[in-house]
């Protein structure tokens, strides 16, 4: 059944609360649930739904045994109205914060590698082309990256692509790839596959292997990479990120198979990388919501993070991005 609303624009009565209302209603278990929620009464909470329904020419709820019951219309109508209210409380920040002389802040959600081989560099343009804008800046699990964008609590998120079917906060944001790398093995320097020019997974047998969690996508294409081959590793130690995994190579404690992003700034002088065979493709890419546009400072840091992305490997002059005038 296709829904369509008949609207009179130039003379409707309709505004954003109409639709909050409809969709606490629609979230409740009844009317005196829905006016306490809104802090109205259950008088005022009846009179919106029937401008509402009214005004739309659509019958949204029906009377049974007493008690109203959404129409099959209504449940049509939901997920349009849950994104008028979005865009309401959105508009409402935005004026608070106005009103507050609240200064413009990005805030992105990362995991480690691109934490620390991309923002750092895409922050330093910030602060050098727009100081008046502030970074916030969140360390997160790619699951938690996702979840963060899709709830619209950061701008922006930049993590690995998750395994498939495993998350579906993905199906509200918009994803690009930004970055492409190959898997390698993190050695200390003393460690004897260090003398291998390539390391493949029957290397690994009998040497401790430091694993990222389970869900991570890294060990999902390498616990993938390594069933094919037929080879179990000797595991027992788990690192949250791939820098706890650096933080135990760098001690010696056992061999690591992560993206080489964290490794870009140098810090653990003690470990060596070797190419891991056969070949596993690291993607980062960056999100943010589908639903929700970026402010222009969002977009700005955005196309920051790209071009960092891009250019990481290389010595080019990156061209400052403007504000437009707010």
């Amino acid at each position: 059944m296709t829904l369509t609303l008949l609207m009179r624009s130039s003379t409707s009565q309709l505004n954003g609360r109409h639709f909050q209302v409809f969709v606490v209603v629609m979230r409740s278990r009844g009317l005196g649930e829905a006016a306490l929620k809104l802090g109205i009464t259950k008088a005022a909470v009846s009179k919106s739904l029937g401008l509402l329904q009214r005004e739309t020419g659509v019958e949204l709820f029906a009377r049974r045994g007493g008690r109203l019951q959404p129409t099959a219309a209504a449940h049509q109508l939901l997920p349009r109205a849950e994104q008028v209210t979005q865009h309401l409380e959105w508009a409402l920040e935005e004026a608070a914060a106005l009103r507050q002389g609240a200064s413009r802040t990005v805030t992105v959600a990362a995991h480690t590698p691109s934490l620390i081989a991309l923002l750092p560099g895409a922050i330093q343009r910030m602060q050098r082309t727009h100081p008046e804008v502030n970074v916030c800046m969140r360390a997160a699990t790619p699951i938690e990256v996702l979840r963060q964008v899709a709830h619209h609590e950061v701008d922006l998120g930049v993590t690995n692509p998750p395994a498939p079917n495993t998350i579906s906060a993905i199906q509200l944001c918009k994803r690009k790839t930004i970055s492409e790398d190959l898997l390698v093995v993190a050695l200390h320097k003393h460690h004897p596959l260090v003398a291998k020019p390539m390391v493949r997974p029957e290397d690994l047998a009998g040497h401790l292997v430091i694993a990222l969690p389970e869900e991570s996508p890294t060990s999902v294409l390498v616990r993938a990479t390594l069933q094919e081959a037929g080879i179990k590793l000797k595991t027992g130690v788990v690192a949250s990120t791939s820098m706890g995994v650096c933080a135990l190579v760098h001690r010696n404690v056992g061999v690591g198979l992560i993206n080489p992003m964290v490794l870009s700034t140098g810090v653990f002088s003690d470990i060596v990388t070797r190419p891991f065979r056969p070949r596993i493709d690291l993607q980062t890419e960056i999100y943010c919501s589908s639903l929700k546009e970026l402010s222009n400072e969002a977009l700005i840091f955005y196309r920051y993070i790209e071009e960092i992305a891009a250019n990481r490997d290389m010595n080019t002059e990156l061209l400052p991005v403007s504000l437009k005038p707010t």
